[in-house]
């Protein structure tokens, strides 16, 4: 699961490590994130006096700021700043560049100058990743050979498809998606960040009954029910695919306030294999522990993290 940059030496992370370090999740609307919890438990289990904050803007200027002037080894981001961050770090790591966003920086120093550089990378797509291998690794394997689809053209899209295709090697993408132009827009910012797989937008029920069956399956969209012609008309184009006669594996990265949304449901009831979004959520701030923290995948007690998230996201859903 590691995500680096070979042309950048690693800091001194046994020094970093008996220091004290803050990080900060920065966007907007982010009151109810579970990453504080994910992150400050994580960092708990390691033993580390370190703690991850949440830092609510969009200014770009009040944020390089804080970097700079705390002396930041590292940091998360999150939507509305994920593409224009990748404007705010020195360099791009092959995903960042490759999906054209990040949710990640983190501090590499520089060969020739010994500066620390800021890197953006994407760990959503790693989150993606191996929540179909660690819950299904055969599975996955195997149906890897067949199309992907992402549900939903928003901010997980690009991530999902860069997973699928990059990581996953899926031989082509679907997309389903209200309006269009979304898709288009899509497709293009792929494109642009060199993307060379196959995306298809399946557009109505008529189409999706003429595809080769996707066999590994994220939704990316709210828990709402459809109610306008465009989501009524997306999600029947879903239904065909759902009820295919050889389900596949789907991740619902919706997983707040609820866990089991009625997607995630609706896929249970027609046999296919669901992965909650929770998962994806906790493997890409592994992701993220193992740039900021050094420590590999191995080190760190995932099976633990999981647990208590799990145990915390289901107390906190009894409220609701």
């Amino acid at each position: 699961m590691t995500i680096d940059d070979e042309t950048y030496t690693a800091p001194n992370f046994q020094a970093l490590r008996k220091s004290n370090q803050t990080f900060y999740l920065f966007g907007e609307h982010i009151s109810k994130s579970r990453a504080p919890f994910l992150h400050n438990t994580t960092f708990e289990k390691l033993g580390l006096d370190w703690e991850y904050k949440l830092f609510e803007s969009s200014n770009f200027d009040d944020f390089n700021s804080k970097f700079q002037n705390e002396n930041l080894i590292g940091s998360a981001v999150t939507m509305p700043n994920k593409v224009k961050a990748t404007q705010h770090v020195d360099s791009l790591d092959d995903i960042g560049q490759g999906c054209g966003s990040i949710n990640t920086i983190y501090t590499r120093v520089h060969p020739k100058t010994g500066e620390l550089v800021k890197i953006g990378t994407n760990t959503d797509t790693v989150g993606i990743k191996e929540s179909f291998l660690q819950n299904y690794p055969t599975e996955t394997q195997q149906l890897s050979s067949k199309p992907g689809l992402v549900y939903g053209g928003g901010g997980a899209c690009r991530s999902a498809i860069f997973a699928l295709y990059k990581l996953l090697k899926v031989p082509k993408i679907y997309i389903i998606n209200r309006f269009k132009d979304e898709v288009e827009q899509v497709k293009q910012s792929m494109v642009e960040n060199e993307f060379d797989g196959e995306i298809i937008h399946v557009e109505n029920p008529q189409q999706a009954k003429l595809l080769e069956q996707p066999k590994l399956v994220v939704l990316t969209v709210p828990n709402f029910a459809p109610k306008t012609t465009e989501e009524i008309l997306a999600r029947e184009t879903l239904d065909v695919f759902i009820k295919q006669d050889e389900p596949g594996i789907v991740l619902e990265m919706c997983y707040h306030p609820i866990i089991e949304t009625q997607l995630y449901n609706d896929f249970v009831k027609a046999e296919w294999r669901v992965i909650s979004g929770v998962e994806a959520m906790i493997y890409q701030g592994i992701a993220q522990q193992v740039l900021w923290t050094g420590y590999s995948i191995e080190e760190i007690p995932t099976k633990e993290i999981i647990k208590t998230l799990y145990g915390s996201i289901k107390e906190e859903s009894k409220s609701v």
